[in-house]
């Protein structure tokens, strides 16, 4: 467990960035407290004469100035993430503190911070009473201004998150990620069989939650790993971003020569299954789908009346969409050379992801045809890249419902043109005739 929570911290190099940030600016506090000659004047001009006790008051100074500088800035950064909770989904706190640039100014503000604090610690130890060149005020000086004018250009980079484009954007990066980056690139090096099925007895062993919250994650190396070195079965019976209680059942475990499991085997098996109070899109591709669908949601509600915000969000889930398409659908099966299933891990398939993202705005789209030509779009692109025949039924479906929210309606020229592309849809279907657009699209497969 705690090999896994320190690869989680390394995962994340802002936090390296900003302990690194804050040792070199102890080192250079220390170094610079340390000199009293003019070390380079041709440069920043002659430095400041003072004794020590000047020199720790001015350092103070321009801590406090820094502290102040920094307060302000994070304030006005507050009405950003206020912004994007009220009107878009309070789903989305969580990605901007992550993504917001004033970020990228911290450590700098962090190094600026240490080397003040360990100049005024070290100019306190050193026994000297003259008035001499301090060019550690100089070095503190020159710091507090560069991280200041990063602090100008984050900070107006911040508001362009204000954007509804750039909101939709991180989102979707963010599910890219988690299905590229991460489950991808670790199921690529597994045995994987979508129709090996995994039979457990009925005196099978309970496989319990260790606390409670949302599944986050499964690290099915670790742990068809573990289940293969202790002669065991695995069946994880629920899926990544469900909550479960402590002490829940989370899957069942046999043994390959039947009996009872062992209390250490079930510890060892629980803990390659990653609990978190909070859920994450970086390995919960449902969890992004789902911000997605919400912006569409409150932007088609009668407080916002915003139909092409919600059509931008579903522009978004038909691009993350396609990216689904590459997943392998279905259960996670894990096999043994012979063919076997070792470990079992409950999976959605892209129909399910299809129901996540347009239920909810189908639902509030009150027949809009701006938003029900996206949702075609939508189906057109599940339908040509969908691998599974009840996937495609599921786009097909799609359409159906599409078409049953106009029909027998008064306003037949309001809707001539989602008429129009619903035809082109079911003819690329039925494989009657498509567009060079459509051929590109049935063509695209993910790697």
């Amino acid at each position: 467990m705690f090999i896994r929570r320190l690869r989680k911290v390394l995962r994340e190099p802002y936090w390296l960035l900003l302990g690194g940030s804050v040792v070199v600016g102890g080192m250079l506090g220390i170094a610079l407290a340390r000199v009293q000659t003019d070390s380079a004047p041709a440069l920043f001009g002659h430095a400041w004469r003072g004794d020590v006790d000047d020199t720790r008051s001015a350092l103070g100074a321009l801590l406090g100035l820094q502290i102040t500088v920094l307060t302000i800035a994070l304030s006005l950064n507050a009405p950003v993430i206020q912004s994007a909770a009220n009107q878009y989904s309070p789903r989305l706190v969580p990605i901007y503190l992550r993504s917001a640039p004033l970020r990228r100014a911290v450590p700098f503000f962090a190094l600026s911070t240490s080397f003040i604090l360990t100049a005024v610690r070290e100019l306190g130890v050193i026994e000297d009473t003259g008035v001499r060149p301090r060019p550690v005020l100089s070095g503190a000086i020159v710091l507090l201004l560069v991280a200041l004018c990063l602090l100008i250009v984050f900070l107006a980079r911040t508001f362009r998150f204000l954007r509804v484009e750039r909101v939709l954007g991180l989102v979707q990066h963010l599910i890219v990620s988690a299905t590229e980056r991460r489950i991808q690139a670790r199921l690529k090096h597994l045995p994987l069989d979508p129709a090996a099925t995994l039979r457990l007895p009925a005196d099978a062993t309970s496989l319990l939650a260790a606390a409670s919250g949302y599944l986050a994650e499964v690290d099915l190396q670790d742990l068809t790993r573990l289940a293969r070195k202790w002669g065991v079965r695995v069946r994880v019976c629920i899926a990544v971003g469900e909550y479960i209680d402590q002490e829940e059942v989370a899957g069942w475990v046999v043994a390959d020569a039947g009996g009872p499991v062992g209390a250490h085997v079930l510890h060892g098996l629980a803990s390659t299954l990653s609990i978190t109070p909070a859920r994450e899109p970086d390995c919960d591709p449902s969890f992004g789908l789902r911000i997605l669908a919400d912006v569409a949601n409150r932007a088609l509600s009668s407080s916002s009346n915003d139909a092409y915000t919600a059509r931008q969000a579903l522009q978004q889930i038909r691009s993350v969409m396609r990216r689904l398409a590459g997943l392998p659908q279905g259960d996670w099966n894990v096999v043994d050379p012979d063919g076997s299933a070792r470990v079992s891990l409950v999976a959605l398939r892209l129909r399910d992801y299809l129901f996540l993202a347009v239920d909810g705005p189908l639902h509030y789209a009150g027949g809009d045809p701006e938003v029900l030509e996206e949702v075609l779009q939508i189906a057109l692109t599940v339908g040509l890249v969908a691998r599974d025949a009840q996937d495609r039924a599921a786009a097909h479906a799609l359409l159906a419902r599409v078409l049953a929210e106009v029909q027998g309606s008064p306003e037949r020229d309001r809707f001539h043109r989602l008429l129009t592309q619903a035809e082109r849809v079911r003819a690329s279907f039925q494989g009657e005739r498509r567009t060079r657009v459509e051929r590109g699209r049935a063509d695209w497969l993910p790697d």
